[in-house]
């Protein structure tokens, strides 16, 4: 059995905020290209999230 898209946005929503703590560990330690690779995979994230919009 699949999950559904509920379950799906969860795990999304989880990922989403263990890389935000991470962030905070990456920017204590000046690791500036960890923190380039992390904003990268914050903004996938948050575009998985978006609701999808089709022209008319």
């Amino acid at each position: 059995m699949g999950q559904t898209d509920k379950q799906y946005d969860g795990q999304l929503i989880d990922e989403y905020f263990r890389l935000k703590r991470i962030k905070e560990t990456a920017i204590k330690e000046e690791a500036t290209e960890t923190i380039k690779i992390i904003d990268e995979e914050l903004t996938k994230i948050k575009l998985k999230l978006q609701p999808v919009e089709l022209p008319d």
